[in-house]
């Protein structure tokens, strides 16, 4: 296929980005300056959900367009599939210039299809914890890339996926971003308990208090900003190389963070970070597209959309065929014709946490961390589909922070809408490939011999 004159791609990730504290989805703290700019040029989704809760299963279905039960990566197989085409598959073999900079290993587990990478700095899956500095360098690499490859008139389009790592955790802000937006009292051990807290607070040895979710939320305000300062970088690159109004800029995010908003209904433990539950600060997710062409600017779209939405809009913008994707083009949405009508976020058995809280303490009950979740999403109601049995209800327009259940009272809504998430799952292809722990992940031998000797844990 002849691709000159087709538009470039720029996808940009800001790992563990919420909604609640950006500019553009109405905050009104300062964090996000270079992305409420690309909003204003482009569209908001303000209903973005993703379609998992962490990054290696959203990310997959970011790129191939398909939900988890058909990619089947996630908490159970910690893989990727080599079956489903990526879209950077696709663009390859149509001729684009394919390059990744990725942020961590659980992205660069789909960097199928890209030609050029820079792959994850750190050793193992453990990252480093210099993540400003990090994204800076990946800032750095790809406008050279830029500058080698993309700068001459007859140059190829390209595809570019870029990944920022800021708002995860550990939460470790940079000047001038901490000065201006986390606490001024908070001291080194303040941040460090909270930044180790994970395997505490789901053993449920450890409760937030206010100070701590207050400090938290701080750190984060100020890392988001720092990741938006890496954006800006990059967006002024194509901009002074006039390269943006014929690239397509998505900004999105993989899933959300957990600060404690919500408590585990049976062990009584904080949600923290991004495991085991589906609430809304985990899955609704940013999603800011630009492309003057096909989003007019200032369009804020209000029906709900998802994150593998991505791969059926560039299939249509850019003209190719992508018949595996589950998903609707944004294009419609935007224009006011939107198709879909509900969301769905899945999350699989967690043998990705079961042998992480093992490790950290050989005498916890891994049954805590094996119940698979589902979220089905619908005319303003949600519904929690556990495994376990311990559904959950809510009315999303009266009660947007998800405080009262309501699986007791509305039993006939709850069956309703689990019978339409049944019928919808399995109306897709399956992907069950049994269960992995890729053999870089460190989980140690007895572990994984006592998950499979109580039958949590089967390969396959």
């Amino acid at each position: 296929m002849n691709v000159q004159g087709k538009p470039n791609v720029l996808i940009f990730m800001l790992d563990t980005q919420r909604t609640d504290n950006l500019g553009c989805y109405g905050y009104a703290k300062p964090t996000s300056p270079h992305l409420d700019r690309l909003a204003a040029e482009g569209a908001v989704f303000l209903d973005n959900i993703s379609p998992a809760i962490w990054t290696l299963p959203a990310v997959a279905s970011m790129f191939t367009g398909m939900h988890v039960v058909s990619h089947g990566a996630g908490a159970a197989y910690e893989g990727f599939n080599d079956k489903p085409a990526t879209l950077a598959e696709i663009l390859s073999d149509m001729g684009y210039l394919t390059a990744g900079f990725f942020g961590n290993k659980y992205t660069w587990d789909s960097r199928k299809g890209f030609r050029e990478m820079q792959i994850p700095e750190g050793a193992g899956i453990k990252m480093l914890p210099d993540y400003f500095d990090a994204s800076r360098r990946r800032i750095a690499r790809a406008t050279q890339w830029l500058d080698f490859n993309a700068k001459a008139a007859d140059a190829p389009p390209f595809f570019m996926y870029v990944q920022v790592m800021d708002p995860h955790m550990p939460l470790l802000p940079r000047e001038p971003f901490r000065s201006r937006f986390a606490l001024p009292d908070i001291t080194d051990e303040e941040q460090k308990r909270l930044n180790g807290a994970m395997a505490q607070v789901y053993l449920n040895r450890y409760h937030f208090t206010e100070r701590d979710r207050a400090v938290l939320h701080s750190l984060y305000d100020a890392d988001t900003a720092g990741a938006d300062s890496h954006l800006g970088l990059l967006i002024d690159a194509l901009r002074e190389r006039k390269l943006l109004d014929n690239t397509i800029v998505i900004v999105m995010s993989d899933h959300g963070e957990m600060f404690g908003e919500h408590q585990d209904a049976v062990t009584g433990h904080d949600h923290f970070t991004h495991h085991l539950c589906v609430y809304e600060e985990l899955i609704k997710v940013v999603l800011v597209v630009r492309y003057p062409k096909a989003f007019k600017a200032g369009t804020r779209v209000a029906t709900p959309t998802q994150t593998h939405d991505i791969a059926p809009t560039l299939a249509e913008i850019i003209g190719f065929d992508f018949p595996q994707s589950q998903g609707f083009s944004l294009v419609g949405a935007a224009a006011g014709k939107p198709k879909r009508d509900f969301t769905l976020t899945e999350y699989q058995k967690s043998v990705h946490m079961g042998w992480r809280m093992i490790k950290a303490d050989p005498d916890a009950d891994p049954r805590v961390f094996l119940p698979a979740v589902k979220a089905w999403r619908k005319d303003g109601m949600k519904y929690i589909w556990r495994s376990d049995l311990r559904d959950e209800l809510y009315d999303l327009k009266s009660d947007p922070k998800e405080r009262r259940n309501l699986i007791g009272e509305k039993p006939d809504v709850a069956k309703k809408m689990r019978l339409e998430l049944e019928r919808y799952c399995a109306s897709l292809p399956q992907a069950d490939a049994g269960d992995l722990i890729a053999a870089d992940r460190g989980c140690p031998s007895d572990i994984k011999a006592r998950l499979q000797g109580m039958g949590w844990y089967q390969e396959v």
